[in-house]
Formats: structure tokens, C-alpha cells, sequence
């Protein structure tokens, strides 16, 4: 099939290029180290799963026993060091992000309840079940359109694993400041869109000392931050400002329940200009307000909200931020995540590079002039027919799912890409006990 051979040569094509980018001198990036990260990518995609042993049954056979095949690949992905090519791609997507785009960014867990022996283990919260338990934390941010043109699959611009027991480990804040800084150097548009756990004064002067735009929700309980209300330039806690705002009238919006279901509500919305102190750059508080809620839900933004459209579309950003949650659940289900075995930190974070690498090449292969016919193919190919996909809706699943339906046939194209299976050049050392089966 030749949307079959289009996508894997595509897949293949962008690990080589983020090859060539990291290759120097100082990268150990040896033309055998750079054929199994291609082969190691590739055959991720094609298992859908993080364990080793899944991977290396996806990696040709070449006679050699699975045993020693296993070896082989948990060496070299000890050898390797994916996480700066995987990180070429904040730049390379980022110059794809413009005025339309939200960059939402958020934490998430990898959570490892039974592990004892995997490096660098710390509590973490379980965003599934509300428990605390062991794992590592997930650094994210994906670009998403919100014009409507390239909605398919956000771009991963970032997607990093961390650990508190890292050396280098400094608090969950700068977590967040070294993703901002990051991004701020490699895209020169987009609004930075995050949700109360970036409610952080460090945070917010770092993106208006970039001159960047922001939609953060702000806490509202009783020691929530002061802002100076510029009707009257006194301080008021977050708490009692939005009492403040200037109303524009109700929209329709939708709850989603614990069981799945979707429940409408309706709530008041409006804004009010104000700043933080001893800053001088005005800002708006954006206010929605419902009976269905206990709090209303309170933005803060550099985006000029004075009219009713406004504050609509500051309520539009918001919303866009759910991209996030579904990437992370795309990560986690697709190529379950949390499956991931490594006993080393630096394998661990090479398997985590590993999946943000696909990430990135599903996102631009979606986002290709006329990808739509092989997208449609594909959601044939997954079974994805109870509800067929809008141009609008999240693509991954259906292209995931159908590329693992067309395993047999994909691993036949394989073969048809130059150099793809060629293996590795033989060990100029002799064995010292003979040659091993």
C-alpha cells in the first residue's frame, strides 16, 4: 500500500534527520548507533509497547537468537544518548507554531506502583486514581491550532522525563521555568497556556519579561494571590477581585461527569483590568462564573479582554489546553508508557526520548498537504467506525491502531527501504570462546 509506505518511510526519514542534526564529533553518534536509533524508533511504532522485549521482537530476526538480540539492543540503548536528538524537535516544530497557536504546557506521571529496583524512584501522584505512589514525573508542552487549519495531532514540543532524585534536581517550578525558556528561545509566536499549578510569580515575570502572551487559571481560595484593581488602583486577594469584573451576559458550556457522560451548564462571564504588584503591564481577569460550580474558574492574561468576543476566546484558550491531557493519555495507552523497565537512568530517558520522537513524527505526518486519504485509511484499517473522526478530532489512536492492523505488510515495506534492516557491520574482535550461536 502506498500510504502504508508513505508513513514509514516518513517515520524513518525524520529520526535520520534528527540524526544528522545531532551528529558531531563529541555525540558518539557512530553510523552503527545511528542505524539501531532509527530501527529502535520504528519498531517502538510498530509494538506499541516500551518494554525491551516487546521492541526487540518488532527488530529483525537475522538468524540470531532472541536471548541475544535482547542483549544487543539493552547494550546499546545504554550507549546511546537520545534525549538531545529527541530535543532537536523543539526547535524544528517550534518554527511551526504561530499567532493562532496555544503552547500548552503541564506536568504529568509515569507511576511504577511495584517497582523497587528501576533508578531514581520518587512519590508522585497518580492523576488516575488521586493516590501518591512511586514513579517519575512528565514534562510536556504541545502546540495546538486553534484557527482549525492543522487540528489533527499538536505538536510535542516538549516530552521529558525527571526525577526529584536527580542530581540536577532543583524544585517542580523550575521544571517549569527551564520549559518556558526553552520554548521562548525556539518559537517566536504562540500564547502559553497553563492551568493553576503555573498560579507562580516567577513563572509569570519570566513570560512578561519575554514579552510573550500567557492564559493562566489563578487560585481562588482564601490565601490567593493580590492584584491592584486599576478602577480604584487598591490590592485585592484573587478571591474577592473577580466580585469586580464586568459581566457581559451567559454562555453554554459542557461538564464532563465521572462516568463519561457530558452535562450542559450555563455560566456568566466577564473581565476586569488589573495588575500584578510593582509591575507596571496591565492584564485582565477573565471570570466565569457558574451555579454548577462551587468557584468560578478566574484566568489571568496579557490578552486584551474588553469585549464580550474577548473573553470568549481567553474561555476558548483554556479549553485548548485539554490537548495535553489527551496527549498524555495517547502516550500512555498507545505505547503504554507505564510499562517502561530500565534499570539504569540513561535507558530509561532514551525510551522516554524514544516515544517523543514518534509523537513528533505522527504530528507532522498528520499535518502533511493532503494526509487526509491516508488518515481515513487508516481509521478503516483500525476499526474506528462507531464514530468516523472529524477534521478537527484527535487522529492518533485511528493512525496508531491501523499501522499495527497492517503489521505484515508493514514489515514487507520495511524491507523495501534502502539500508532500513541492514545490519550492523560484524566485530573486527575475535570471541574469546568461539563464535556463539
Amino acid at each position: 500500500m502506498e500510504w502504508l509506505k508513505q508513513i514509514l518511510t516518513h517515520l524513518s526519514d525524520y529520526v535520520r534527520a534528527l540524526l544528522v542534526q545531532a551528529s558531531h564529533p563529541e555525540s558518539g553518534l557512530t553510523p552503527q548507533r545511528r542505524r539501531f536509533a532509527v530501527q529502535l524508533v520504528v519498531a517502538l511504532a510498530l509494538a506499541g509497547d516500551v518494554m525491551l522485549s516487546a521492541i526487540v521482537r518488532k527488530l529483525p530476526g537475522t538468524g540470531v537468537a532472541m536471548r541475544h538480540r535482547y542483549k544487543a539492543v539493552d547494550r546499546m540503548l545504554g550507549e546511546i544518548d537520545l534525549v538531545p536528538v529527541a530535543a532537536l524537535q523543539t526547535a524544528e516544530l517550534g518554527r511551526r507554531v504561530g499567532p493562532d497557536h496555544i503552547i500548552a504546557i503541564d506536568l504529568s506521571d509515569i507511576t511504577k506502583r511495584y517497582a523497587k529496583a528501576m533508578p531514581n524512584l520518587y512519590a508522585v501522584h497518580d492523576g488516575s486514581t488521586g493516590e501518591i505512589g512511586k514513579g517519575y514525573g512528565l514534562a510536556t508542552a504541545v502546540a495546538h491550532d486553534l484557527s482549525g487549519e492543522t487540528k489533527a495531532i499538536p505538536l510535542p514540543l516538549h516530552f521529558e522525563v525527571f526525577s526529584a532524585k536527580e542530581e540536577d534536581f532543583k524544585s517542580q517550578p523550575s521544571v517549569w521555568m527551564d520549559m518556558i525558556r526553552k520554548l521562548c528561545e525556539t518559537t517566536k509566536h504562540g500564547t502559553f497556556v497553563m492551568d493553576r499549578e503555573a498560579d507562580n510569580r516567577r513563572i509569570m515575570d519570566l513570560i512578561l519579561n519575554e514579552k510573550r502572551h500567557f492564559v493562566i487559571r489563578v487560585n481562588t481560595h482564601e490565601h490567593s494571590r493580590h492584584l491592584v484593581l486599576l478602577n480604584g488602583k487598591s490590592r485585592a486577594r484573587v478571591k474577592d477581585a473577580w466580585k469586580e469584573a464586568t459581566f457581559h451576559g451567559e454562555l453554554e458550556a459542557t461538564r464532563l461527569l465521572g462516568d463519561g457522560a457530558r452535562r450542559p451548564y450555563k455560566a456568566s462571564y466577564g473581565a476586569l483590568k488589573v495588575q500584578l504588584p510593582g509591575d507596571n503591564q496591565p492584564l485582565w481577569l477573565c471570570v466565569f462564573d457558574s451555579l454548577a460550580h462551587v468557584a468560578p474558574m478566574v484566568l489571568l492574561t496579557t490578552h486584551k479582554a474588553d469585549t464580550p468576543e474577548a473573553v470568549i476566546r481567553v474561555l476558548a484558550m483554556y479549553f485548548g489546553r485539554w490537548v495535553i491531557e489527551e496527549v498524555h493519555r495517547f502516550a500512555k495507552q498507545s505505547f503504554k508508557l507505564e510499562n517502561i523497565r530500565a534499570l539504569t537512568w540513561n535507558r530509561l530517558q532514551n525510551l522516554v526520548a524514544a516515544v517523543w520522537i514518534v509523537l513528533g513524527a505522527v504530528a507532522t505526518y498528520a499535518q502533511r498537504p493532503g494526509a487526509e486519504t491516508a488518515l481515513r485509511a487508516f481509521e478503516l484499517l483500525s476499526q474506528r467506525l462507531i464514530k468516523p473522526l472529524q477534521r478537527a478530532q484527535f487522529w492518533g489512536y485511528a493512525l496508531m491502531d491501523g499501522l499495527r492492523q497492517a503489521l505484515p505488510e508493514a514489515r514487507r515495506v520495511l524491507n523495501l527501504i534502502p539500508g532500513f534492516w541492514q545490519p550492523p557491520p560484524p566485530d573486527p574482535q575475535l570471541p574469546l570462546f568461539g563464535l556463539r550461536a
